[in-house]
Order: C-alpha cells, then sequence, then structure tokens
C-alpha cells in the first residue's frame, strides 16, 4: 500500500532495511523504523495542533507499543498518550511516558480499575457504559479521587468497525447522563468516537463519517443538561491534513498514530503531506518452487492491502527489482508470504514490503533505526517480537 510512496519519499529507508539485514543486523520479520524521520513527523504535528488549538494523544499501537518509542514521540512535542488497552497504558507508564486517555478502545477490567487511576493517572477514561462507570466510580471513591471521564456515543447510522461496537446510544444520552451524575467519583467532561474519517473516493482527502454528526449532536445534549463540556475527542487518521478540519467542527482533541510514520490511507496517494513515510517490513526469502518465492513471515495484517514487495541483497538494486504479492490470505497463520517468482530471486534474499499494519498485533520484530539517510544506519532500539 505504501511501497511506491516510500520509493518516492523515503528510498534511503529501504536500502538501510536491506544493508541491516544483509549485514545481520536484524533477521527477517522486522519492521524497521526510520527513528530521526518520526521525530520529524511528530514536530509537524505538534507545530500544526499548536497552531489550530487543538491536543493531541500519540498511539504507539501501530508501531509495537513500547516505553522507548513514547518516550522519543513525547520529547517531540506530543506530551501524553492514549492507550488502546490497559495493557498498552501499563508498558507506557513504567517507561515514564503519561497517559492522556484510558479506555478507548479496550475498556479496563472490573478489577483494575484502581490500579489504573492510582499507577496510570489517566487525564480522561472513556467509557461505554453505565456499567463501566459504576465500577470506576466506586474506585475513585474508595481511593479518595473523582476521575474526569468522556463518553463514547453512538447512534445506529454511524459507521463501526467489527470487534469495536458499544457505547452510549445517542437517543438515550439524556437518561444516561442523569444516572452518571450520581455517581460521585466521577465527571464527565465530554465525548468520543471512532472512526470520524475516511479516505474520500478520489483518494485525495479525508472525508467526514456520519460519526462527527452523533459527536456534534451528543455535544448539544451534554450542555442542555448543565454539563461543561471541555472535551470532544474525534480519532482516525489525525494528521496535519485533517486537524484543521476538526478544528473547523468544535473538536478539542485528536490521536494521531499512523501519521506518525506518515502511513494514514491518505499518505498512499498524497506525496506532499507533511509526514513522510518511515516504516517498511523486511522479510527473506526463504525457498522457493516453480511459481513462487517463499517469504518469512510473522508481520503480515489482514488489513495490510500488499501488492507488490520489492527484493534483492543490494539496496542500490533492490529499488528496480519489484514483484507482485500473491497468495496472501487472511484466514491462514502467515508462517510464509508469497512473491511471484522472478528468474533473478536468490534464496536470502532482502524483501522489503511497506502496507498498513499494526504490529500489536504481529510477531514482528521492530528496529528503530537512526541515520538513514547516512551511509552507516544504526539500530538504537530493537524490540523483539513486537511485545
Amino acid at each position: 500500500m505504501f511501497l511506491n510512496m516510500t520509493m518516492k519519499r523515503n528510498p534511503e529507508l529501504i536500502k538501510a532495511a536491506v544493508k541491516l539485514h544483509q549485514n545481520g543486523d536484524i533477521p527477517a520479520n522486522t519492521y524497521v523504523l526510520d527513528l530521526d524521520q518520526i521525530e520529524r513527523n511528530v514536530e509537524e504535528l505538534a507545530h500544526t495542533a499548536t497552531t489550530h488549538h487543538l491536543r493531541l494523544y500519540y498511539m504507539t499501537k501501530q508501531i509495537g507499543r513500547s516505553g522507548f518509542i513514547g518516550q522519543v514521540i513525547q520529547q517531540s512535542g506530543i506530551e501524553k498518550a492514549v492507550a488502546v488497552d490497559i495493557d498498552e497504558a501499563f508498558i507506557l507508564r513504567k517507561a515514564g511516558c503519561k497517559i492522556g486517555n484510558l479506555g478507548h478502545l479496550v475498556q479496563p477490567s472490573k478489577s483494575q480499575w484502581k490500579e489504573a487511576i492510582t499507577r496510570l493517572n489517566p487525564e480522561v477514561v472513556t467509557l461505554f457504559s453505565y456499567e463501566r462507570a459504576e465500577q470506576l466510580s466506586a474506585a475513585a471513591m474508595e481511593l479518595g479521587k473523582k476521575q474526569h471521564v468522556i463518553l463514547r456515543v453512538i447512534r445506529k447510522s454511524d459507521y463501526l468497525y467489527p470487534g469495536q461496537f458499544g457505547g452510549f446510544r445517542l437517543d438515550s444520552l439524556e437518561q444516561d447522563l442523569d444516572l452518571l451524575k450520581t455517581f460521585p467519583g466521577i465527571e464527565v467532561i465530554g465525548i468520543t468516537s471512532f472512526p470520524v474519517f475516511q479516505l474520500n473516493e478520489a483518494k485525495d482527502a479525508m472525508s467526514f463519517t456520519s460519526n462527527i454528526e452523533t459527536i456534534q449532536y451528543a455535544r448539544v445534549i451534554l450542555e442542555n443538561s448543565g454539563i461543561n463540556v471541555r472535551h470532544i475527542n474525534a480519532p482516525s487518521a489525525t494528521s496535519c491534513h485533517t486537524i484543521p478540519l476538526l478544528k473547523a467542527v468544535g473538536v478539542t482533541h485528536g490521536e494521531p498514530g499512523h501519521a506518525i510514520t506518515g502511513t494514514t490511507p491518505l499518505h498512499a496517494y498524497q506525496e506532499h503531506l507533511p509526514e513522510v513515510p518511515s516504516m517498511v517490513y523486511v522479510s527473506e526469502i526463504s525457498h522457493v518452487d516453480d511459481e513462487y518465492a517463499y517469504t518469512i513471515a510473522g508481520g503480515f495484517y489482514s488489513r495490510g492491502n500488499m501488492e507488490a514487495a520489492l527484493y534483492g541483497s543490494k539496496g542500490r538494486d533492490v529499488l528496480a527489482q519489484k514483484a507482485t504479492v500473491a497468495l496472501s490470505s487472511p484466514e491462514n497463520i502467515d508462517y510464509y508470504g508469497a512473491l511471484q517468482k522472478k528468474g533473478n530471486m536468490a534464496v536470502g534474499d532482502s524483501v522489503v514490503y511497506a502496507f498498513r499494519t499494526q504490529i500489536f498485533v504481529t510477531r514482528a520484530h521492530v528496529a528503530f533505526v537512526r541515520g538513514v539517510q547516512t551511509s552507516n544506519p544504526a539500530i538504537v532500539y530493537f524490540q523483539k517480537r513486537g511485545l
């Protein structure tokens, strides 16, 4: 999905990845990330957000959810994280990272609320239901605290990804608020939904989903209920391109994830965006038969939209050697990938992919590399198996 744009905008990353693999510095099944470019991407995002008076929480699950990269992002200008689940939050907090939003997309377990409040100290907690609100309030009261919360709101017409259903229904939100106000351990300060953007048909901009209307309707309901709405969070594809759009509709918070590596859907088609692609996946030709070259896997992602990969043993050659991806099936474990066989392929060749991914659900390693644009790229942090 991002191969052509990475070849255009960051070809040195591809050459660096091949060099590191062929030198034995990284094994196959490793994501290689250009740390210098990631820092520049974060600086662009932070500057754009400041210009438009929007606050950001960074997301790390796409790139392996490590405390190392969390600290790098914070030092580059985005101060707090959003954790997709409580395990990610614990990993980040252990490394000294600050937690901005907890509970979106995955709610903590009922037994984890006290630990979440005390160890993680989140700025806000996203709640999906009355029952979770009751649990959190009880835990906060026992600790003598009051936790700020935002509500995930939904209506029937919203666009939701499978496996991500849930939230306070818009048509009963007013009644739910009356109940939530009785919980002394929490204070409702805002709302959220996901996703609020999709790539448009022309592939030249991001367009709002109907979810943004749900957020706007919910805001009115909260305000009419006497709530001071000061947190409106609208994640999905938060980038320098979408930040002004969010601000224009009254959003206060965004959550960049893929923009940090220049890999939102729009980045696959537009080459003048401020964020530059800075992540590739490195494999190796394991064996071949009459039709295919099989590549060591473990890091593929079912929604990756892979079409082609580069191959070879030297960086300067790899950029000119492309093969079509074959036999990719999300229904099976990715023990191997496959490429249409070409005559100059050899067992041991590096294979470089660039596709949409979520590293935290893969079995892949992650190598953060500095000096990609020089002749001596160096690994500064290696995260084994993407854990």
